[in-house]
């Protein structure tokens, strides 16, 4: 089954999806390392930075699964990542620089990101259920692990130091 798998369409779906993950977490290794200099508190600069770097160790991940399955990574793009990074830009842009505001606008952004690599994970995930690949497999659910720790540590910094913060400059 699998080798009739990888012969039709679904393989080269996956691969596909994979490779716009792959271009995903490279884009966001240096998006989240820009918005860590544009955040205001030291807590958001330094929950950045550790996603810049756990980024990194994904695309060590991702390149595993593409040489465990023989496949070479690319250099493209990911158009979904391209126009989320592009409203990071936006969003930090329109919002006063040293303000827990703009910090606020900051984990919005990173989140968008997050959850849409989230929804990468799971989806490939469950794409290598079907294509019979465990060690792929064991891969991308460290990372969307991962992923999922950090959307959870960024929600708890928002609702317990940035967002009162940006309330209280908001009064």
């Amino acid at each position: 089954m699998a080798g009739q798998l990888k012969e039709g369409g679904l393989f080269e779906f996956f691969t596909a999806c994979l490779q716009d993950l792959y271009n995903a977490e490279k884009k966001f290794v240096k998006c989240a390392a820009a918005l860590s200099i544009a955040a205001y508190t030291v807590e958001l600069q330094t929950a950045l930075l550790s996603q810049s770097q756990e980024s990194e160790k994904h695309i060590e991940r991702l390149e595993q699964v593409f040489k465990h399955l023989t496949l070479v990574p690319g250099e493209g793009k990911c158009k979904i990542i391209e126009l989320l990074s592009d409203k990071s830009a936006d969003i930090v842009k329109t919002v006063e620089t040293g303000t827990a505001l703009r910090d606020t606008a900051i984990i919005y952004a990173v989140q968008l990101i997050g959850h849409y690599k989230i929804a990468c994970y799971g989806s490939l995930i469950s794409l290598l259920e079907e294509i019979e690949e465990d060690n792929a497999q064991v891969l991308l659910e460290r990372c969307l692990s991962d992923e999922k720790h950090a959307d959870t540590q960024l929600t708890q910094l928002a609702i317990l130091v940035i967002n009162p913060a940006a309330k209280r400059e908001s009064v």
